[in-house]
């Protein structure tokens, strides 16, 4: 559901995902949301195609 929501918004605004990027607010939500993480440090910078990929592949809760 997170992709699709993501991917929706993308095309919406017509961004590219490779050279949007976000900024990490929190450095690990794994205490709150258990399961797996890709390991998001406060403050570092990545783009949508990385945190899509955190979230798929290693299936990481925190980039979702």
């Amino acid at each position: 559901m997170t992709f699709w929501v993501v991917h929706g918004l993308l095309e919406k605004h017509d961004l590219d995902p490779d050279n949007t990027r976000i900024k990490i607010l929190k450095s690990s939500t794994t205490d709150v949301l258990g399961g797996t993480s890709a390991q998001l440090l406060h403050g570092e910078i990545m783009t949508v195609t990385e945190l899509l990929y955190g979230m798929m592949l290693p299936s990481g809760n925190d980039a979702a």
